[in-house]
């Protein structure tokens, strides 16, 4: 809720300060710099989850590999991103230095994740104390900037940057206190390790394209203004997303830590599902029945366009959160290849209707185009989970990890 309300609010403060141009030029930047985290990450943020909560007595020497290797690839992120952003920034120097001052946190951002992902196997409350840490400190500073009139692009991502190192040296701090740092790298855990990783990547990928795809493909073929219209509209139809993956994100390690499924594990599942689509229609119904008059009187009657765009997005927003808490689940129960293969087919769903639909109706096409992908995901997500085999009956007690 706190992440929620710091994002949202945070969202607002820049907004206003830069206006649709440069909203959209923010959006396209950190769009493009979170592509470059799932995928240089290799999913090794669920695969170290998994592994500490597997096998505890080793979750040191887990997370001081997964750092190791975080490091290599977060050196490849950060060239990659200052080579591409000429390209990116479609020859606007300005734009340019915006991306070099993302991707320059690459190193930054994997190796933090490696400690502030290892808190969620065992210890949820260090771990949400520790994500909180990026959107909430930025909230004041967007706002002490704005107030002195100095929150401009640059800046705005100086504030990420800034906060992203915070949140590394807070997950650290929690992982001494908890007893996981420092460790030592184990050759043998880089097969493991990876092996989880590249099957969660594989779902990642897709997953994030089809959630980050509309705004990539804007972000290279549209006014900044249009995307900083559509960029609004999606981020306020994300706003349950943080409140409905506490779902998943407890559900996922504790499934992971059993090693038979019984009757209680689905009814976990059961209740875990109707629980993300009931939180996030009861947020985003009210939401788009009074967006005609809430966003220009929020952001500005220059992003009044965003209205149509959110009740467009509505129902698919609400599909992307319930499937947010599936894919945990099937991650939990290992079956991280189930979600790749949902994900890579909404994501060709994505690809063919941008195609279709964006030289016809422009913005509007890639929210139709999101909602279905979300929908379509979903929906394979659901069948494959009910029909996972039962491995084991029994009365709820999860056996000792050997």
């Amino acid at each position: 809720m706190a992440t929620t309300m710091a994002t949202g609010l945070g969202g607002v403060v820049v907004a206003r300060a830069l206006g649709p141009s440069g909203r959209g030029e923010y959006a396209a930047i950190t769009v493009w710099f979170g592509i470059a985290c799932i995928v240089g990450q290799m999913g090794l943020p669920a695969s170290l989850c998994f592994y500490v909560a597997k096998d505890s007595p080793r979750a040191r020497d887990y997370i001081a590999t997964s750092r190791a290797m975080m490091m290599a690839t977060g050196v490849l992120a950060l060239t990659a991103g200052l080579l591409l952003a000429p390209v990116l920034s479609r020859g606007n120097p300005l734009v340019a230095d915006g991306y070099r001052i993302a991707f320059g946190t690459s190193v930054i951002t994997f190796v933090g994740v490696a400690y502030t992902y290892a808190l969620q196997a065992n210890h949820l409350l260090s771990w949400n104390l520790a994500r909180t840490i990026q959107p909430v400190l930025s909230l004041p500073v967007f706002c002490i900037l704005w107030f002195f009139k100095l929150l401009t692009l640059d800046n705005a991502l100086y504030v990420l940057a800034a906060t992203l190192t915070l949140q590394l040296g807070w997950s650290y701090w929690y992982c001494r206190q908890n007893a996981l740092a420092p460790g030592h790298g184990r050759i043998s855990m880089l097969r493991p390790l990876s092996a989880y990783g590249m099957a969660q990547i594989a779902a990642l990928t897709p997953a994030t394209l089809n959630a980050q795809l509309d705004q990539l493909v804007l972000s290279l073929t549209v006014a900044s203004a249009d995307l900083g219209r559509y960029a609004i509209a999606v981020s306020l139809t994300s706003l349950p997303m943080p409140i409905v993956a506490a779902i998943g994100n407890v559900a996922f390690p504790r499934l992971a830590a059993q090693q038979a499924v019984t009757d209680a594990t689905r009814r976990m599942q059961r209740q875990a599902v109707l629980a993300s689509m009931g939180i996030a229609a009861a947020m985003l119904v009210p939401l788009s029945l009074v967006a005609y008059w809430l966003i220009p009187f929020l952001f500005g009657a220059g992003y009044r366009a965003a209205v149509p765009l959110l009740w467009i997005l509505t129902p698919g927003a609400i599909f992307l959160a319930c499937g947010q808490v599936v894919g945990d689940l099937l991650r939990g129960r290992n079956h991280p290849t189930v979600v790749a293969w949902a994900q890579g087919l909404a994501a060709v769903f994505t690809v063919i209707m941008l195609i279709a639909l964006l030289p016809v109706v422009g913005v509007y096409g890639a929210a139709i185009a999101s909602t279905v992908a979300y929908g379509t995901a979903l929906v394979v997500m659901l069948h494959s989970l009910w029909h996972l085999p039962r491995h084991a009956r029994g009365s709820g007690r999860v056996p000792a990890v050997t």
